[in-house]
């Protein structure tokens, strides 16, 4: 491997050309103004060329320099010196295109596709950005407008390294030593900047600079990548000046790139202040970045150590979880010996848990099994990773009786499940209530109990709640922030509510009529009023059906009101 240098432009640019990547990174001057980061080396071979960047303790390849038919010989070349070097391989910033074309020669069963959206690039219409017309660009105008009110006789021109160096790096200066938590030092993205400045009679790139009254106050640096596209590097200004940042953008494109059709201007590096302020400018489209790993995946069950990473994939995947109902269900509820993972290496790709838990059938114990928290990072999602897991899973516990929740059944189908169990929700007609002064409600929690073991004596295939169970469930509806109503000789209700709805997620009563008496509880709100129940509820009211639970035993789906089952976890 060879060091890459400025003096390489004319032997490295022929081979970006072939491969005629989208994306800044695949710009030799992008290279160059990170170098002193990255420490990039490359390596050409007869039909491709290859480079190499390590930054901090961390190796990672670029794609492949070449056309399509070579990727694979390349490929194969990356992995192999990866391997006798002894590190991880591993493509950073690939974009989709190439991702679209190793896919289709059937390089899935060997990589592993993380996507990385903090790495896309954004796009922008040129002529929106130039000429700053149209609804889109209203807020953006007005502050250009408000610029040329305040400075009439700004000056705009290219810079020169010879003049204008010692200007740049002093304003340079000023800016980044007006920023909070810098050290002394240059950052390192002035670092890079000085690179491309020192280098601009050996590169093809633009700089230009606003001048008022005779002082650099913006100044911009931009060059040329395929696909009729140009790239910002470096767009500084001073922020005190209103509308100084689209004026200078704005100068450039007046002067320079009249060919071209879109503007890159990279990524937001995950950082959401960034994000808005490229949103806000309207791109018209994103270069979708992955990073490409070597597969090595293992399933096995959880280890002591990877409940910090479950437990991380668990708030990522199911966003109706809060921090308070996601701490209960770790400190409560969580059992590595009933936790299987997915993981390439060292990292959890997916998760679920397989929970014993008893069911009563024609009237005797049943010892069932109960899977939940299946998820899986969505930056691996759509690569079979889920279907693996599951795969595994049901083999361990082949011939048991199996229950999930079907938020999507038809994701569960294929796998043997079908529908167990139906409830119906209920868009409650305020008219049908009663009205009533007093309400006897009670706060033994024993009660509960109770109520639930005579309510499903009248049904068929419920869970059987032991004393544990109890035990948690104040807890555990607290955690999720719902409110438990105990009305005496009645039943109980248990809801949450937000501004527009109240929704009741369970409801035990004892006999038909308590069930009219409880909701009557709510009425005179006005909030909608939405009853999640079992399928012999029989109300004047608007209503749909949900599958709540499916099962790996049933050939077809089952509706039959005399199954009930409700159960989060």
């Amino acid at each position: 491997m060879k060091q890459l240098t400025l003096e390489d432009y004319s032997i490295i640019q022929p081979y970006l050309e072939k491969a005629n990547y989208e994306g800044y990174n695949s710009n030799f001057v992008t290279m160059m103004m990170w170098n002193h980061e990255y420490h990039i080396q490359y390596e050409i071979q007869e039909h491709f060329l290859v480079m190499l960047h390590h930054y901090k303790d961390t190796y990672f390849w670029a794609m492949p320099f070449t056309t399509p038919e070579y990727y694979q010989e390349a490929l194969d070349y990356m992995i192999k010196y990866s391997h006798q070097h002894g590190f991880p391989f591993m493509i950073d910033c690939a974009i989709e295109s190439f991702i679209s074309t190793i896919q289709k020669n059937d390089y899935t069963h060997q990589f592993l596709f993380e996507r990385t959206p903090f790495n896309d690039d954004y796009i922008y219409d040129k002529n929106m950005l130039q000429t700053l017309a149209g609804k889109k660009m209203q807020k953006r105008r007005n502050h250009y407008n408000a610029f040329l009110k305040n400075y009439p006789h700004y000056e705009y021109r290219d810079l020169d390294m010879t003049q204008d160096f010692d200007t740049i790096l002093s304003c340079l200066n000023r800016w980044e030593g007006e920023k909070e938590g810098l050290s002394e030092s240059m950052t390192s993205e002035v670092r890079g900047i000085m690179s491309l400045l020192s280098s601009k009679q050996l590169l093809p790139i633009h700089i230009g600079g606003i001048f008022i009254n005779h002082q650099l106050e913006a100044f911009i640096i931009a060059s040329r990548l395929n696909h009729s596209t140009i790239q910002i590097h470096v767009e500084k200004a001073n922020k005190n000046i209103r509308g100084l940042y689209p004026a200078i953008l704005k100068e450039l494109l007046d002067h320079h790139f009249h060919e071209e059709k879109w503007v890159n201007r990279e990524e937001d590096m995950g950082l959401e202040n960034l994000r808005r302020s490229k949103q806000s400018l309207h791109p018209v489209k994103m270069v979708e970045k992955y990073r490409i790993y070597e597969k090595n995946i293992t399933i096995q069950k959880a280890k002591e150590e990877d409940q910090q990473q479950v437990m991380n994939l668990w708030q990522t995947c199911f966003l109706d979880e809060t921090e308070k109902s996601t701490q209960f269900y770790f400190q409560c509820l969580y059992n590595k010996d009933y936790t299987y993972v997915l993981k390439n290496n060292s990292q959890v790709i997916s998760a679920l848990q397989i929970v014993p838990m008893s069911i009563m059938k024609n009237n005797s114990s049943q010892k069932s099994y109960f899977i939940l928290g299946v998820c899986t990072d969505p930056a691996y999602q759509k690569q079979g990773m889920m279907k693996q897991l599951m795969q595994y899973v049901l083999k361990v516990y082949d011939n048991q009786n199996i229950y999930l929740q079907a938020y999507h059944p038809e994701i569960y189908r294929p796998f043997g499940f079908n529908a167990s169990h139906y409830h119906q929700v209920i868009t409650i007609d305020q008219d049908i209530l009663k009205d009533q002064e007093k309400w006897n409600i009670s706060h033994d929690y024993h009660l509960l109990e109770d109520y639930y073991r005579e309510f499903t004596k009248c049904f068929d295939e419920y869970r059987i709640r032991d004393e544990s169970y109890w035990n948690l469930f104040i807890k555990r509806s607290e955690s999720f922030e719902e409110h438990i109503i105990i009305f005496k000789d009645l039943g109980y209700m248990i809801y949450h509510q937000d501004e527009e709805d109240i929704y009741i997620s369970e409801v035990i009563y004892l006999y038909p009529e308590a069930l009219i008496q409880m909701l009557s509880f709510f009425k005179g709100s006005s909030q909608n009023i939405k009853l999640e129940c079992d399928l012999t509820v029989d109300l004047p009211c608007e209503s749909c059906y949900i599958i709540t639970m499916m099962n790996n035993h049933l050939k077809q789906d089952r509706f039959d009101p005399h199954y009930f089952i409700n159960e989060v976890y």
